[in-house]
């Protein structure tokens, strides 16, 4: 480190431990609320960092910045003294959140992963600092239509600012720091913008801090490479998922972070394996949705966020060994139709128990499983059947197995949802398709 990048450092250091008294007296003139001063220091901290890639040359001062930050910061939460004096600024807010001890490693990652390329720090941190701050604080003045949020909620107008100012954050740095058309600007940006709108919308506790720099980048990373013709492409898939879910939501039992984290969850399906891999998510959202409307669950059911976790657990390891090329690409649709066959048997299950307080019928329900939630993706390995034919026997019994599991587990009341133990369980009902390798 070089003596600039030291005064840097300790400039910055300062700004935060100065800003913090001075805005909580400002906010106490003027009386602002709690999350008005607490969005001011966030966007104060962003647009400071903004200016990082002009500053550092390497990421150690930024470590050394973001580990010095959260500690104060943790100090800050910690000490009741301090808390309740300067630190209402942060904690002023009646919800528990750790986005302030979150923010600085965040950014310190999305800094070194970017390798000295502006744009791929300045997108993600500029919609972390402002579409962030302004979906928060637009929420708060205007927002009416809610959606439930881990113990919180959020708006639709909050959301929508969010949107909004994110395709401004996208938008201006690709223009200044890119050469690529103003067609692939703007797809690059509806699509980026979406995806963190999604992000943001079922983050809570402070999560989004952490969520949308490293969610940004990595999308990001992604879809600059793309031509227009594959971004126009992705941006008529996300239309049309979009669509499906706001068709759906009046009859599912999912709240409304459910319903996105879905969305993003099929999303990146299409997008880290192909678009067949997009087809069992979306083949056991509509069974769903056809159960869901006959029983009339949505009036008597909500499924939060963790059902959405528990399904992602299931079929998220395949997409990682796709797309890092540690399995072929075959292998990985036949993972995530497994999965997504035992995740719709351990749900069917858990439905007929719900409805009719009898034994389930395992054998209907694993044969349903692998019908709706395997097939749509196994028929495009027809051609390589001779070789699929073990792994699916293997498969089915295992699942067969993981439902008479889930039974004992669960007991006569599904409405004790074991999501993460589901999704574990369809996920090993799912490793026969290591042996179909093509």
């Amino acid at each position: 480190m070089n003596g600039q990048e030291w005064l840097a450092l300790l400039a910055v250091i300062s700004g935060l431990m100065i800003s913090l008294p001075l805005i909580r007296s400002l906010a106490v003139r003027t009386g602002a609320s709690a999350e008005v001063s607490r969005k001011t220091v966030h966007v104060c901290m962003g647009l400071a960092c903004l200016c990082f890639p002009w500053i550092f040359h390497s990421p150690m001062p930024v470590w050394l910045l973001a580990l010095t930050a959260s500690s104060l910061l943790l100090i800050l939460r910690c000490v009741p003294a301090l808390r309740n004096g300067i630190g209402c600024t942060l904690h002023g807010v009646d919800r528990v959140s750790c986005g302030e001890i979150l923010f600085a490693p965040a950014i310190a990652t999305v800094f070194h992963a970017a390798h000295g390329n502006p744009v791929y720090y300045i997108v993600p941190v500029a919609i972390l600092t402002v579409a962030d701050a302004a979906g928060a604080l637009a929420g708060k003045r205007w927002g009416h239509l809610r959606y439930a949020c881990g113990d919180d909620y959020k708006t639709v107008e909050g959301s929508l600012a969010f949107l909004a100012c994110a395709c401004i954050c996208i938008l201006l740095p690709l223009y200044w720091l890119t050469d690529i058309s103003l067609m692939h600007m703007i797809a690059i940006s509806i699509i980026l913008a979406l995806l963190t709108m999604i992000g943001e919308g079922i983050s809570d506790r402070g999560y989004d801090n952490l969520v949308l720099p490293l969610g940004g980048y990595f999308i990001l990373q992604r879809l600059i490479p793309l031509d227009s013709g594959e971004l126009i492409t992705r941006l008529v898939a996300l239309a049309i998922l979009f669509c499906l879910l706001l068709w759906g939501s009046r009859w599912s039992t999912l709240n409304g972070s459910s319903l996105l984290g879905g969305a993003l969850l099929t999303y990146g399906c299409a997008i880290l394996g192909t678009w067949q891999y997009a087809l069992p998510p979306i083949a056991l959202f509509i069974c769903h949705l056809h159960t869901s409307h006959t029983h009339q669950l949505n009036q008597r059911l909500v499924h939060s966020i963790k059902a959405v976790i528990g399904l992602t657990l299931s079929c998220l390891p395949w997409l990682i060994l796709n797309v890092n090329h540690w399995i072929p690409t075959s292998t990985g649709l036949a993972g995530v139709s497994f999965a997504m066959a035992a995740m719709l048997t351990i749900l069917d299950i858990s439905t007929w128990v719900y409805l009719r307080k009898q034994p389930p019928h395992l054998l209907r329900s694993t044969l349903k499983g692998w019908l709706v939630g395997g097939l749509p993706g196994l028929i495009w390995l027809i051609p390589q059947s001779a070789k699929l034919a073990l792994p699916i026997g293997l498969s089915i019994i295992s699942t067969l197995v993981v439902a008479k599991i889930i039974h004992f587990i669960q007991g006569p009341e599904p409405k004790h949802q074991h999501w993460l133990i589901k999704g574990t369980l369809a996920l090993l009902a799912s490793l026969p398709a290591l042996l179909f390798w093509t």
